[in-house]
């Protein structure tokens, strides 16, 4: 299964995939039917699934500057809105799979998961994170120990990185 195949399964049960989410490193992004979003990232040795409120993130529509100088902000209309999390944004709720004390896996195996593999240990955790939503048609072939961690503020980015025209985000939260 390739990465588009996946997110059209995700939308089919309801989950509405949204950018930035990109297949390697398999990052995530999704929007929940009933609120909320879920963020998936394979990093590392662990896997990690976190859930947002509603009121956590926005989209918001890029923007640039005149050339003139003037200063005035003009809407960019070639950039589809971006999800933004504002600043003081936590997650809710979060599982993870820690890969290296369940398969050994050293350095930066989570980051090389096929869409494939990836697939599969997100069923695994959304199921313990929001187990009203059902899982694919394969089902499941046994749930790894997935532990429930208190997520960490360090979870998430204080600030946003600075990106190739220099400039920072916006002060209601910062691109994802």
């Amino acid at each position: 299964m390739d990465f588009a195949a996946w997110t059209r399964t995700l939308f089919d049960r309801g989950l509405r995939v949204v950018p930035p989410s990109h297949p390697a490193p398999v990052r995530l992004w999704a929007l929940l039917p009933a609120g909320g979003l879920l963020h998936f990232r394979c990093h590392g040795t662990t896997v990690d699934l976190e859930r947002y409120a509603e009121g956590d993130f926005l989209f918001a529509d890029p923007a640039g500057r005149c050339d003139c100088g003037c200063g005035q902000h003009l809407p960019a209309p070639q950039a589809p809105p971006r999800l933004v999390l504002r600043k003081d944004a936590r997650p809710v709720g979060g599982v993870r799979y820690d890969g290296a004390a369940e398969r050994g896996w050293r350095g930066y195996k989570a980051g090389l998961l096929s869409v494939d593999a990836a697939a599969e240990v997100f069923d695994r955790l959304l199921a313990d994170l929001v187990p009203h939503l059902t899982a694919g048609a394969g089902g499941f072939t046994g749930t790894p120990a997935v532990r429930r961690s208190a997520v960490r503020s360090s979870a998430v980015r204080s600030s946003a990185p600075v990106r190739a025209g220099g400039h920072r985000a916006p002060a209601v939260g910062h691109p994802v």
